[in-house]
């Protein structure tokens, strides 16, 4: 497939997403329809298959345009099935590789109750066994878990980290807390893991030089929510017509310098998404970076635009009925997401001023 047919079966995608996204957010269930169709898409392998992150960020915005929560999911989802062919043994690796092919799904159980933003760095400790190790404690934050065939954990192994791709079995258990202010779609469950086994043949031996790819996609999930805001307020100053002259809400100069902000913004934000993404395709130095930047510039823009365009609605946008009020709810959990501003802001700021590497 060409880049222009992956965009245009992420579109079909994007509509199907969007007519439930509402219901989704509202009952805080899972969009399975969206998950059954992804399990038969090109999309589902298109990183395996070769695409490179530009186009696969551009995916990522698309789908997220029709629901953040989906687009989420299946960034955390893609995450664990590029780590797959890091698994150690090569006939796993393989099997894995079949697994996501026939529609296998992979949910990210890498955060911890008390981690934080150190998602790759575990605090709970697995016990040695013949076969590998046990682990025995809770992840938290496993984006469409619940669903998940396979997880990609991690422990403290030996006194250090291992990483491991394990199956979703009876030793799981997902315990009903979900009920966020946003991104309620993701279902992004507490997992308690008791006893659970993390085979020595799953295994993955993680390149830190290799690009990550919820790094690169984290930015373009904002995208697709300030483009969706974006698209709701001009169509919602176009439509909406003022007592007495019955003008359009779009001849307010108010509104058009509100419209006129969120283009800038969103194209500044797109722009750094864009380079970030082209520097991990080129593998370039300062790709790590660039992505932490382009995550806090387009978490920013989604927050930003999201609730300029809840005041160009009014009192109607703060009806559950239109979506604008979803677009300002789930754009609030972008800064919050690993790496948060806050944390990104630290690190980038230690490594320009020499007192420390970016850290992953």
């Amino acid at each position: 497939m060409t880049e222009v047919d992956y965009l245009k079966e992420a579109e079909r995608l994007r509509t199907l997403l969007a007519e439930q996204a509402a219901k989704h957010d509202r009952e805080a269930t899972f969009p399975e329809e969206g998950k059954a169709a992804m399990s038969h898409s090109p999309l589902n392998t298109a990183l395996l298959d070769g695409i490179s992150w530009l186009t696969f960020g551009r995916l990522v915005s698309i789908l997220s345009r029709g629901d953040a929560s989906f687009g989420t999911a299946w960034l955390m989802h893609q995450g664990t099935a590029v780590a797959l062919r890091a698994l150690v043994d090569p006939a796993q690796a393989a099997f894995m590789e079949a697994e996501l092919r026939r529609g296998a799904w992979f949910g990210n159980a890498l955060g911890e109750p008390t981690s934080g933003n150190q998602f790759l760095t575990p605090l709970l400790h697995a016990r040695r066994v013949e076969e590998g190790w046990r682990l025995t404690g809770a992840k938290r934050f496993v984006s469409g878990g619940e669903g998940a065939k396979y997880l990609f954990t991690s422990a403290i192994c030996d006194g250090q980290p291992g990483f491991f791709l394990i199956d979703k079995d009876d030793s799981v258990r997902a315990e009903e807390i979900w009920d966020p202010m946003g991104m309620r779609a993701t279902r992004s469950q507490l997992l308690h893991l008791q006893d659970t086994l993390l085979p020595d043949s799953r295994r993955l031996r993680l390149d830190p030089t290799q690009t990550n790819a919820i790094a690169v996609g984290l930015p373009w999930i904002s995208l697709g929510i300030a483009e969706a805001a974006m698209g709701f307020a001009i169509g919602y100053a176009k439509e909406r017509r003022l007592p007495p002259e019955n003008k359009p809400l779009a001849e307010l100069q108010w509104v058009q310098f509100s419209v006129a902000d969120m283009s800038i913004r969103l194209e500044a934000a797109r722009s750094l998404a864009m380079r970030s993404a082209i520097a991990a395709d080129e593998r370039a130095p300062d790709a790590l970076f660039l992505q932490m930047q382009a995550k806090a510039v387009a978490n920013e823009a989604a927050i930003s635009i999201s609730t300029a365009a809840l005041e160009i609605a009014g009192g109607s946008g703060y009806l559950r009925s239109r979506p604008i009020e979803r677009y300002v709810r789930d754009a609030m959990s972008g800064p919050l997401m690993a790496w948060s501003s806050a944390v990104t802001r630290d690190i980038l700021g230690k490594a320009l001023l020499g007192l420390g590497p970016p850290q992953a």
